[in-house]
């Protein structure tokens, strides 16, 4: 029987994932400047502070690598704060497992103030328990301490508490620690390595009739 539930916020519950594909453009097109050809796909294993270093230098910039890194943040926070939805059916499906008595957290690596902005923009903010970032924990979900966390804070058994991703990564810290894992899925994942790393896979949140039958949800 479900008591509580651990959902991830961009890709699982916030439609954003294209947002992280594309901030590097965002920020060049905000100085009036146009990308370059293939940039995400240069910039996506970098670190903020290694982007920051390859724009100032690539484009020239006038500007420090800590005020281009504060500009790529600002980029990111106006997203969350005017453009970024929820995912489809989210909203019914949290207040739908708060109906049936099932305490609902998050669990995310997003920078809170990001995050409460985007949740509060959607409406999903009032609809959890609480939430808590990788950040304000000092780690990444490589390891299940935000997952234990989130449990904690909601005083649910593990086995009582599933865990909702759309990473790969994290659907396997989750499922290595003992929790159900609900696969979410989306177009920025891996489906097939996602599928094999949860207990049950949903195409998305509108239709969750088969998790309410699998976790025994009343």
């Amino acid at each position: 029987m479900i008591r509580g539930a651990i959902f991830d916020a961009d890709g699982t519950l916030l439609d954003s994932m294209g947002l992280w594909d594309t901030v590097g453009d965002r920020y060049l097109r905000s100085l009036g400047i146009d990308p370059e050809p293939g940039l995400r796909q240069i910039l996506f294993p970098m670190s903020l502070s290694q982007c920051a270093a390859y724009l100032r230098e690539r484009y020239q910039l006038g500007l420090s690598c800590e005020e281009i890194e504060e500009g790529i943040n600002c980029t990111i926070l106006t997203f969350y704060q005017t453009q970024v939805e929820a995912k489809a059916g989210a909203q019914d499906f949290l207040r739908a497992l708060r109906s049936r008595g099932v305490r609902t957290y998050l669990a995310t690596a997003t920078d809170r103030k990001v995050i409460t902005a985007g949740l509060s923009r959607t409406g999903l903010l009032s609809l959890l328990d609480g939430l808590v970032t990788c950040g304000d924990l000092g780690v990444d979900k490589n390891t299940p301490t935000i997952f234990d966390y989130a449990r904690d804070q909601m005083g649910t058994a593990t086995e009582d508490t599933w865990v909702f991703e759309d990473a790969v990564h994290a659907a396997r810290t989750a499922q290595r620690a003992g929790y159900p894992v609900a696969g979410v899925a989306d177009p920025y994942s891996d489906q097939q390595a996602l599928q094999a790393a949860c207990t049950l896979y949903l195409p998305d949140l509108t239709d969750v009739t088969g998790f309410y039958a699998k976790a025994s949800v009343r």
